[in-house]
């Protein structure tokens, strides 16, 4: 498999939403990894490459896409399946034998991708979706080692069957568990795919059946968190949820009921201080000021729900919930105020009688400091 022990797989420790506020304590990875290869110690996700069985599960489970590989590319599936042009198509994992051919499987398409069926998001199924009929094959998963793995897939299936029907599509679906005796002795035509497309060339190749040269054992791509690129003040929003959120606006037709996504409330105990705006980990939340007015707003669709706005607002003033939402991807107005100056600071605040934002109100006075200084003084001298 290609992520065997490891292989090809990259961390990026930084994009981790443990080492972005300790409180968050996401342990989506280390809970769900079938083989318990991942440990988070001192707020950092560390891979044991000998227990690793190569599911990719943490490439689709991960919410702010720690895990990458320059050779893995969930979008090449799409690509496939499209190329295929079949109304229906049948998909199955690197470890499952090609299914032979049924009398009503003939004008089936095929695809087989070199992880577990877990490793593609929400969002690539929900693309999916979108082009036709979808089988998956799980009829021998019950005999494989990563067979805890189908609880995630599961959910990521529900997840974007209820965004196909919000979106107005209906979802077209299948598990197979039990595989049909065939009559005709010959195997599917499937597509090897799901590896990273880096030209035109290599899309050909792989829509032939041909594979990319697997790296020598023993040789990984493992980025150490100290060595990986430095993201700060980049968006953490994973990948397939920046194309979610096109492929959703483009393809809405309405008629369905919403589905729930992330909802935020703003308390009157807001001061305007910004802290949730600044450490949003992909700028979801977001403040605009302007003629004495501040506003707050909320993309739905790009929320975590990592609660980061909740742990770092010093007055407590956001409430979360899940609610129906038809436009998650258009940012909603949440919370507006009038403003003004800080009278020491500058910084845009809430006006007052004492016209002092929230960290100049909540600094000592200079009093005190001077008194806290004698105090220390004294005592050592004494």
């Amino acid at each position: 498999m290609l992520f065997q022990q490891g292989a090809y797989m990259q961390l990026d420790i930084n994009r981790c939403l443990n080492q972005m506020h300790n409180g968050v304590e996401c342990s989506h990875c280390v809970s769900h990894c079938p083989g318990q290869a991942l440990i988070l110690a001192n707020h950092q996700i560390y891979l044991v490459q000998d227990h690793c069985l190569g599911c990719g599960l943490c490439f689709g489970d991960c919410p702010t896409q720690v895990f990458g590989s320059s050779q893995w590319d969930e979008t090449t599936i799409g690509q496939a399946v499209e190329a295929q042009e079949a109304e229906v198509t049948q998909i199955f994992c690197g470890y499952h034998s090609t299914p032979y051919l049924c009398k009503e499987d003939q004008e089936k398409g095929a695809i087989q991708i070199p992880t577990c069926l877990s490793a593609i998001s929400k969002g690539m199924w929900y693309e999916l979706g979108l082009l036709g009929g979808i089988e998956l094959r799980l009829d021998e998963c019950q005999d494989c080692p990563m067979k805890s793995c189908l609880e995630r897939l599961k959910i990521s299936l529900e997840t974007a069957m209820e965004w196909l029907e919000a979106s107005g599509h209906t979802p077209d679906f299948s598990l197979i568990y039990t595989a049909d005796k065939a009559k005709k002795r010959k195997k599917l035509q499937a597509v090897s795919t799901g590896l990273k497309v880096t030209s035109r060339r290599d899309l050909f190749l792989i829509l032939m059946g041909r594979k990319h040269e697997d790296k020598p054992s023993g040789q990984t791509d493992m980025a150490d968190g100290k060595e990986a690129q430095k993201r700060t003040g980049v968006n953490a929003l994973p990948d397939w949820q920046k194309r979610l959120g096109d492929s959703y606006s483009r393809h809405f037709q309405g008629g369905g009921s919403p589905a729930f996504w992330p909802f935020i409330q703003m308390s009157t105990e807001c001061v305007n201080c910004g802290m949730c705006a600044k450490y949003c980990p992909t700028q979801a939340l977001t403040i605009e000021v302007g003629e004495g007015e501040c506003v707050h707003y909320f993309t739905s669709g790009h929320c975590l729900d990592c609660r980061i706005c909740m742990l770092f607002c010093p007055t407590r003033s956001i409430l979360r919930d899940r609610l129906p939402n038809a436009h998650p991807f258009q940012k909603q107005a949440i919370f507006k105020t009038t403003v003004g100056k800080c009278k020491y600071c500058g910084a845009e605040t809430i006006t007052g009688q004492d016209d002092l934002c929230y960290w100049c109100k909540e600094e000592p006075s200079e009093e005190d400091i001077l008194s806290d200084a004698r105090k220390k003084l004294f005592g050592k001298l004494g």
